[in-house]
């Protein structure tokens, strides 16, 4: 009998190969979004961050309600019938995936529109400003939703093409339309708060063509991943009925667990702002003297700055603004890897093949650990000097700079998280994250209400609050997947080794800035040449420790040439 089971070949990626695809389109987007989000935040300010933060970090939540944990189901679905060739099942899939995005979606287009004129009514918490960006961005859900559906069929066929050039699609959509709306606006009409809708609206603009890139895609090239003989020889589908329930079952604990953990977020908004709010009518004199230059440079673009009404936005747009979207580089990288671990690891765990199961943990793990733990030292040992590379307001950054040191830490057990959650996603332990993600919040929650409305600790107590939360999710779900899945990791080549090689990383960027400053008379130089020896010294303490695989690099497209120029550098054994 012919064997019509789908093969590893020119369609269908390994986890790293997926995984070097997705972390390449991710660092464009993020170059993309670089160029669109720091002149953005340079031409709005501070006041035109919150809104625009407020407006996106509502809209977050929504998104997880519409539509989080469905790509991951049928990513996790597609990859089991397609391990046990059940073709029309997988098409079945992607069908019954789309009738549901589109009920989520328009529901949570309808939902946020509702809660936008509620939350920034007379009895609201969030500022008047924000209304037009809510606005404005709350029709991305419904492209979102069509996106989402396609990329987590070919996410599921391991080919995440796609989902990467429809993402660099999104991007530099948002980057046209949205820096180009947000700078006529506020050219035209002065208002900071219709800017921000202009640069929402770009987001929306990006969507809109990005899905109809994986509509064409779909419609173009589908048969080449299950051609007609391979589904006319696969069993008969399931019913709509069974394949939908299917997929909520799956979906509903992973959406549970994203809203948790996103609706933080949007707590913080409302918290923050409030605690904020508070602590300035405790010691106002206090938050007059400390951010005395702060609120010089606000009245002096804005007449009308009122500083004890406004100093709570602003502040919350130096911490959102400038310090978190560095940050969020780290755990937004790092997802990637999860998002091409799931189908491998679901069709390894259907299999009952728990040899490959260990050993894509195994690469997951480390491949993560060595872009973390780096990434994250190193944001805490030269935050100042790299906000000051990308921004040009100095009163945010002095505020912005020692929230970044401490997100920095935070970037670690975040960015390790990320991957985390999905493995257990993949081996049908979704529940699991949920309960680890809740307590997580309430920690961060009682945190920050303590320490936001301290007046001495004021915005520092958010990232130290986050940092908390992430901290504890992180190792929680180490804990589970250990326990559920049986596979024990190397520590020593997954943790102990990237460790090592990133805390030389760190110690030689805060002490090649230290030195260079008595050198150099130019900041953004130091810093440019104290992360360069920083990654130099990673890289040289990488091939001294060992701590990349053979194997791992293999497994990459012209893995068999790479090892050889490693070998060559003695960065592999």
């Amino acid at each position: 009998m012919k064997d019509n089971t789908l093969k590893h070949g020119s369609n269908q990626q390994s986890f790293l190969h997926g995984s070097l695809i997705l972390v390449i389109s991710t660092a464009l987007v993020k170059i993309i979004g670089a160029i669109y989000r720091i002149p953005l935040a340079n031409i709005l300010d501070t006041a035109g961050m919150g809104f625009y933060s407020t407006a996106y970090d509502l809209y977050v939540p929504m998104y997880s309600i519409a539509m989080a944990g469905l790509p991951v189901a049928i990513s996790r679905i597609v990859a089991e019938h397609t391990a046990s060739g059940r073709y029309k099942d997988a098409k079945q899939t992607l069908k019954m995936a789309q009738a549901a995005f589109l009920v989520t979606g328009s529901t949570g287009f309808i939902l946020m529109l509702i809660l936008a004129f509620l939350l920034t009514g007379p009895m609201g918490v969030f500022n008047i400003g924000a209304l037009p960006g809510i606005i404005a961005i709350a029709p991305c859900l419904i492209f979102c939703c069509i996106m989402s559906a396609y990329r987590g069929y070919y996410e599921g066929l391991r080919n995440m093409t796609p989902t990467a050039i429809s993402s660099v699609i999104e991007a530099l959509g948002k980057l046209v339309f949205g820096f180009s709306l947000a700078y006529i606006i506020l050219l035209k009409t002065g208002s900071y708060s219709y800017a921000a809708a202009g640069a929402l609206l770009g987001i929306t603009v990006g969507t809109a063509v990005s899905s109809l890139y994986l509509v064409i895609k779909y419609k173009l090239t589908n048969k080449n991943y299950i051609t007609s003989e391979m589904y006319q020889a696969s069993p008969d589908a399931k019913s709509g009925r069974e394949t939908l329930k299917c997929i909520i079952l799956i979906a509903i604990p992973i959406v549970l667990g994203s809203l948790v953990n996103n609706v933080t977020s949007l707590i913080d908004v409302a918290m923050v702002q409030s605690q904020l709010a508070k602590a300035i009518e405790k010691a106002p004199e206090y938050f007059k003297a400390t951010y005395e230059t702060l609120i010089a440079s606000e009245t002096a673009k804005n007449a009308e700055f009122n500083w004890i009404k406004d100093l709570p936005n602003s502040l919350y747009g130096c911490h959102r603004g400038y310090a978190f979207s560095i940050y969020n580089l780290v755990p937004v990288l790092t997802s990637v890897l999860g998002v091409s671990a799931i189908p491998v690891l679901a069709a390894a765990w259907a299999k009952k093949d728990l040899t490959e199961v260990k050993s894509n943990v195994q690469t997951m793990l480390r491949t993560t650990a060595l872009i973390a733990l780096p990434a994250g030292f190193g944001i805490a040992a030269a935050a100042e000097g790299i906000l000051s590379l990308l921004y040009s307001n100095h009163e945010a950054i002095a505020i912005a700079a020692p929230n970044l040191r401490i997100l920095g830490i935070c970037a670690v057990f975040a960015g390790l998280n990320a991957p985390i959650i999905n493995m257990l996603q993949a081996i049908g332990k979704q529940t699991v994250p949920l309960k680890n993600i809740a307590v997580g919040a309430v920690l961060k929650i009682v945190i920050n209400f303590i320490l936001v409305g301290t007046p001495e600790i004021n915005i520092l107590g958010v990232p130290i609050g986050t940092t908390a939360c992430y901290a504890y999710i992180c190792i929680s779900n180490i804990i589970c997947f250990i326990k559920y899945s049986g596979v024990k990791p190397d520590y020593l080549s997954v943790f102990v080794k990237p460790f090592v090689a990133a805390a030389a990383c760190a110690i030689t960027a805060f002490t090649a800035s230290k030195l260079l400053y008595t050198l150099i008379n130019k900041e953004s130089l130091v810093t440019i040449i104290s992360i360069a020896l920083a990654g130099v010294v990673y890289l040289v303490m990488l091939g001294v420790l060992k701590a990349i695989e053979r194997d791992d690099v293999i497994s990459l497209p012209k893995g068999k040439k790479i090892v050889k120029v490693l070998e060559k550098l003695g960065i592999i054994r």
